[in-house]
């Protein structure tokens, strides 16, 4: 009787745990608006990407660079954030750094984020990916990302000077 209690509170723990706790909206844009506005008041849209189906949304809080992705289900869409802001300190011209988001629907997403700190840099220019790239800064925070289809090991990253 105590093991069949147990496994029952052990089953009634483990759906809880699985349950989709997913606001559902009727519009992406509904999504995108309450989405951000859950991360933070002070959260600034930096751009919405379409890549392999699926919506990744960019946005900036606190000088540090947020990436989400919109599902889209019957119920209707949803925000979904996987991994922490990324920031940089430093003391060099640029930072930069690599690393995969993955969306609710499972697809594995390359992302390449870094920051200028040397304000003479206007652009950055990314090579070794399919196209050449070359990525604005944002005013605020210096902060420059892409979506990129080769290991982050492949790209060179070029700084454009003023």
């Amino acid at each position: 009787m105590k093991k069949l209690i147990l496994l029952f509170l052990f089953i009634t723990f483990l759906v809880g745990c699985i349950q989709d706790n997913s606001k559902w909206y009727n519009t992406k844009e509904d999504a995108i608006k309450y989405g951000l506005e859950q991360e933070s008041s002070n959260a600034i849209l930096l751009s919405i990407e379409e890549y392999s189906g699926e919506t990744i949304v960019f946005f900036e809080l606190n000088k540090a660079l947020g990436v989400a992705s919109i599902t889209e289900s019957k119920k209707g869409f949803s925000w979904y954030r996987d991994r922490p802001y990324s920031d940089f300190d430093g003391d060099s011209p640029y930072s930069t750094m690599g690393f995969d988001i993955k969306t609710k629907q499972g697809t594995k997403i390359s992302i390449l984020v870094g920051k200028a700190f040397d304000k003479s840099i206007k652009q950055i220019k990314i090579l070794g990916d399919k196209n050449e790239k070359e990525l604005p800064i944002t005013e605020n925070s210096r902060l420059f990302y892409a979506i990129h289809d080769v290991p982050y090991d492949f790209l060179e990253i070029i700084p454009i000077l003023d």
